[in-house]
């Protein structure tokens, strides 16, 4: 089975399907930033957001100098006159709809209204499938899993799900939790596991983390707008002792930012990090005696650049599998 990864699109949507057709994938993985917008929008961006999506926008420079002087008001009118926030409300009013299966997790530049609607499934969009906290699919070969957002560690990781406002999300603490029991439930022991996340596990150690605990063969972000496909397992970069020191230093962090700002749910944040952090003890033979954490040596990190830089395709079938990266 073939998997086109992407990440970053932004609202540009169009390149789902073009590169779907190009590399005749099965499916497609998306890390985030999809782009999950409608025309209300707008309203609900914050001043920085707005004027984000502005001045990453395509139009000529001069064009988006003369609406960043604009006021909110006019700003917004012509924000929404040149589609900045992309082609989401299209497939919502079904005009348009993906070639293929597209399975994604939200991004932390989304609309959180419009990522609620999503979640509770009370709107929908041909072919396309929600990755959270709550929901795994099991696609050919393959269990995929995910959750997008920002990690925020501290009060923000502390809120209710889905955290965020004004054009803005991260993930909550409870997420993880739910997440990892979603997989323990869920997914095959046999079958080929990938963790999608929006957040690189090279540069959030908890994310990594996350990956080992849902035993992960496979992870997928975005976020970090690479200039290239990044592709790395622990194995190939540390020791097992400065791997296991990452991840430990990692939780510790993500650990006392939540407990200093949990106050009366002191008890049931340290429950729960206590869960997460059962990272599992099965080991791998590295040979000549020598014995690893299995996601030492088997769990393998993909980092996908912005979708108009580049972006992968990851063939699973019966006898393993083939990774292939590209620039555009």
């Amino acid at each position: 089975m073939r998997f086109l990864l992407i990440s970053d699109t932004h609202g540009r949507l169009g390149v789902i399907d073009e590169l779907t057709d190009r590399v005749r994938a099965d499916a497609v993985i998306h890390a985030g930033d999809f782009g999950f917008f409608d025309e209300g929008s707008f309203e609900r961006l914050s001043d920085r957001e707005l004027r984000l999506h502005v001045a990453h926008s395509d139009l000529p420079r001069t064009e988006r100098d003369r609406i960043l002087a604009l006021s909110r008001k006019d700003m917004i009118r012509t924000a929404r006159e040149h589609r900045l926030l992309g082609a989401f409300q299209f497939f919502l009013e079904g005009i348009e709809s993906f070639h293929v299966p597209v399975y994604a997790v939200w991004g932390n530049h989304e609309d959180k209204e419009v990522v609620e609607r999503l979640f509770h499934g009370d709107v929908a969009v041909t072919n396309l499938h929600i990755l959270h906290h709550r929901r795994g699919y099991r696609v050919g070969p393959a269990f995929i899993s995910g959750l997008g957002g920002n990690v925020l560690p501290g009060s923000k990781m502390m809120q209710r799900p889905i955290a965020g406002g004004g054009g803005k999300i991260w993930s909550a603490l409870s997420q993880f939790s739910d997440l990892i029991q979603t997989v323990e439930r869920d997914a095959a022991p046999a079958m080929v596991r990938i963790f999608v996340s929006h957040v690189s596990p090279g540069k959030e150690p908890f994310v990594e983390l996350i990956g080992a605990r849902t035993r992960a063969d496979f992870t997928v972000s975005g976020h970090m707008g690479a200039p290239a496909s990044m592709v790395w397992n622990a194995f190939a970069v540390s020791t097992v002792e400065e791997a296991e020191k990452r991840l430990r230093d990692g939780f510790d962090a993500v650990r006392e930012s939540c407990l200093d700002t949990a106050k009366t749910d002191a008890s049931w944040v340290a429950e729960t990090l206590e869960f997460i952090g059962r990272v599992p003890e099965d080991t791998i033979d590295l040979g000549r005696g020598v014995k690893a954490p299995r996601w030492y040596r088997r769990m393998t990190h993909i980092n996908l650049p912005d979708a108009h830089v580049g972006y992968a395709v990851l063939d699973i079938d019966e006898t393993g599998s083939k990774l292939q990266t590209f620039l555009r």
